[in-house]
Order: structure tokens, then sequence, then C-alpha cells
């Protein structure tokens, strides 16, 4: 079936649909890489550097056409408009001829972008399901499922970061969608699972301690949830400077309460009268 789709050239229904025998596939989240016709691409040339890059800036704006010249004064700010231009026409052409697809690049009324008839990226479903108002379990699941890490994450272009912040702030709301939907079924094992992936992605987000903390003590592993306190404080301390949020601390006290009966020799939870951070 995928060989006779890509010999007659039909074209997908959907730009989503990750079972289309796509001619090229982009992963962008917590990597980057590039499949043509289920290849994996080779880029470490330095003759490939730039078409690279061109790339990337195509894929940080979420497959929208992008003006030639607002291109060119991102990735030759130095050239004049003649030297950029030329400059953007090779790159061009020598994108084109790595992807093996001519077609994947358009260029229309100087602008430019992917032609998402040929060109699959991972963030399409991701942002598909973000703009949802009333996600399903499902669909959220495999959402996050594709998240496996920040968009472009060794990436240092303010032209990128702009871009992962946006789906990284998409990322948090959708867990906290997913784990809240989880919890309301009491499904505590696979929402405990949940939020410790989504720990392992962003240690930073607090919430989502919390959130294990309170599954862990619906599950009675009041150790483990004291265990995932200790981290969070660590963590917190450790990058920001700051103690956990108060929220996050009246939890720990409700937690070592119903701990001290079985353990009367427990010090009691630490007063929060120290600076704490919302997060």
């Amino acid at each position: 079936m995928q060989h006779l789709i890509r010999h007659r050239g039909l074209l997908p229904s959907s730009p989503d649909n990750e079972n289309w025998p796509w001619p090229i596939r982009i992963y962008t989240f917590g990597r980057f890489s590039i499949l043509c016709n289920d290849q994996p691409l080779r880029f470490d040339g330095k003759s490939q550097r730039k078409p690279m890059e061109l790339l990337k800036y195509l894929c940080s704006f979420g497959g929208r056409a992008i003006n030639q010249n607002q291109i060119m004064d991102a990735l030759w700010p130095e050239s004049s408009g003649d030297v950029a231009g030329q400059a953007l026409r090779t790159t061009l052409h020598r994108l084109r001829k790595m992807l093996q697809h001519e077609k994947a690049v358009r260029l229309e009324n100087r602008q430019l972008s992917l032609d998402m008839n040929y060109v699959w990226i991972d963030y399409l479903t991701f942002l598909r399901v973000a703009h949802q108002p009333n996600a399903t379990q499902v669909s959220l699941q495999v959402a996050i499922n594709r998240y496996q890490g920040r968009f472009l994450a060794e990436e240092p272009e303010s032209w990128i970061i702009s871009f992962r912040e946006r789906l990284h702030l998409h990322y948090l709301n959708m867990s906290a969608q997913l784990g809240l939907l989880l919890e309301c079924n009491n499904d505590w094992v696979l929402a405990s699972r949940h939020y410790l992936k989504a720990i392992g992605i962003d240690p930073l987000a607090e919430m989502f301690y919390r959130r294990h903390m309170i599954c862990c003590m619906q599950l009675e592993q009041h150790y483990k949830a004291l265990s995932t306190y200790q981290c969070c404080q660590l963590t917190l301390f450790s990058h920001l400077g700051m103690r956990p949020n108060r929220e996050t601390e009246l939890l720990f006290q409700s937690l070592v309460t119903d701990l001290r009966p079985a353990n009367p020799d427990m010090p009691p939870p630490p007063q929060t009268d120290t600076p704490s951070g919302q997060h």
C-alpha cells in the first residue's frame, strides 16, 4: 500500500497522520532527526550546516509561511540584501537536494514554508490536541507521548527558544489535564506514573511533585510521598535557591501528621516562614 501511495503521488488527508508514508519526517522533541523515505538523513558536513539551520528556522514557526527577508535577517544578519538573497537561494537549493524532494520547501511570493503534503513534523498532532478545548484522555496521552523533551533542546537561537517555550507550556498544561482526568477516574497508579514521567521531563515543575505526593497518599505509600517531597525540596533549592511553595509545604505537613502516630520519634515538619516559590 505504501509503495502504491508513493508511486501514484497521493497526498495525505491530514498533516498529522503519522501512519502515512511521508517522504520526509522531522523529529524535533528532545532530538533533531530526519527520515527521508524512512531512511535516516545524515547531516554532519560543514556544507550542510546552513541548510539545516534554514530547516530549523522553518520548523520554529509552526509550519507557517515566512517572508524571505525575515529569514535573511535571521540567518545572514551581517550580509547586504543582494549577498543575503544569493545565500538564501543557494541554501534553499542545498536543502531541497538534501531532503531529496524538490516540493518539500515552497517558495511563493517571497514566502518560504514547508509543504505539509510532503513533510510530517512531530509537533503537529501535539499542537492540534493542545488547542482542543475538551481533549479526551486518549488524545492527551498520544500528544504527551510524542513530547520526548524540549523542542530542539540544544539550540540557543532566540527564534527557537520562543517556540520551544510555547510548546513546553502546552506540555505542562496538557500533562496537568491528563493527570486530573486519571485522578477523577481514581486511577492513582497510572496518575502516579504519569506525574513521575512529567517530573522527568521538567524537574522544576513543582505541581507534578505535589500531585505525585497526593497519588502516593491515596495509595497509602506515605514514605514514597515523603521521598517525592524531599526530591522536590532538593531540586528547587539546588536550581532556584527556593523552598517549595506554601501549597506543597502544607501537603507535606499533612503527610508528616499522618505518619507521626506510627513514628512518634519523627521530627515535626519545618516551619514555612522562609521565602517559597510559586512554581
